[in-house]
């Protein structure tokens, strides 16, 4: 009687997963089939298959990765770029900075009763209170006398400095409060601290530090408000395009129906390298999960 009942709170709590991955899953299934769809279908639908209710077509992804004005495909590879390299700095420095502050003890007269390094953490994330648009305007002005706006680099440096509290406070459990076995045998052969921290302390906490970038990646990837002030065309990234795209298309309310399969294409242009970096970071933490066992 007990088994069976376990049985049957398992199938239930399956069913209701199973219903909320439909109703995650529906909207970029929309969206994709969209993208598939040709104006008749979009004024005469609503159509759900591909190739059972209506005839798929290409014409909105040629449309979009041919159309010289958009520069979709500039604006692809500036959000790659910049979220890539924002990551593995963020990631670079977060982690030093969480390995200092955690492996050697810093006294500072100011901090009071609380130790320095705890002083110095809480400083940290103390910074991403403010919020962007706080900061947006004193960045812009930088950049400007400094000739790098509208550059990747200063998306690359802003981006960094934004998402360092928060990768601290990720790292922060991830490193622990003290040193390893490993790294204290370690230094007792005369390992140097960065020998340590490269060679023997980053591969036992790889995984931890992929989930962080990923999640770092994913804000990077996201990101608008800097990428809308600090860029204009060379280094603009798909977010503020986007945004761009669907204030046009709420202005033009009786626009072409054309219209919607590309915004469409766009989204799924835009979804799928989270979707794959979630994917690939999902089977890194699974076989690095099976190495321990």
């Amino acid at each position: 009687m007990h088994c069976h009942r376990n049985h049957l709170v398992n199938i239930l709590i399956y069913a209701v997963l199973g219903f909320w991955s439909l109703v995650c899953v529906f909207p970029l299934y929309w969206a994709a089939v969209t993208s598939l769809k040709g104006g008749p279908e979009i004024i005469g639908g609503p159509f759900y298959l591909p190739f059972l209710d209506f005839t798929p077509s290409l014409g909105a992804w040629g449309y979009i990765l041919d159309y010289v004005n958009d520069h979709l495909l500039l604006r692809f590879f500036n959000s790659a770029a910049v979220g890539l390299a924002s990551t593995v700095l963020t990631v670079l420095l977060a982690g030093m900075a969480v390995y200092g502050l955690t492996r050697f003890r810093i006294a500072l007269p100011w901090a009071g009763l609380a130790p320095g390094n705890e002083a110095i953490l809480l400083a940290i994330l103390a910074t991403r209170v403010l919020p962007p648009v706080v900061v947006v305007l004193p960045i812009y002005l930088m950049a400007r006398y400094t000739g790098t706006l509208d550059t990747r680099f200063v998306l690359i440096f802003t981006y960094t400095a934004a998402n360092l509290p928060v990768a601290v406070w990720l790292l922060r459990p991830i490193f622990g409060k003290t040193a390893t076995d490993q790294e204290e045998a370690a230094q007792l052969d005369g390992a140097s601290h960065l020998q340590i921290f490269f060679t023997i302390f980053v591969p036992m906490v790889a995984a931890g530090l992929a989930t962080a970038g990923l999640i770092i990646f994913i804000l990077c990837w996201n990101e608008y408000l800097f990428a809308a002030y600090l860029t204009s065309t060379q280094a603009a990234t798909l977010p503020p395009w986007m945004i761009g795209q669907m204030s046009i298309k709420e202005a033009q309310v009786g626009s072409d129906a054309e219209e919607w399969p590309q915004l469409s294409a766009a989204t799924i242009l835009m979804v799928t390298p989270l979707l794959a970096g979630t994917a690939l970071a999902q089977r890194f933490l699974s076989r690095m999960a099976l190495r321990r066992r």
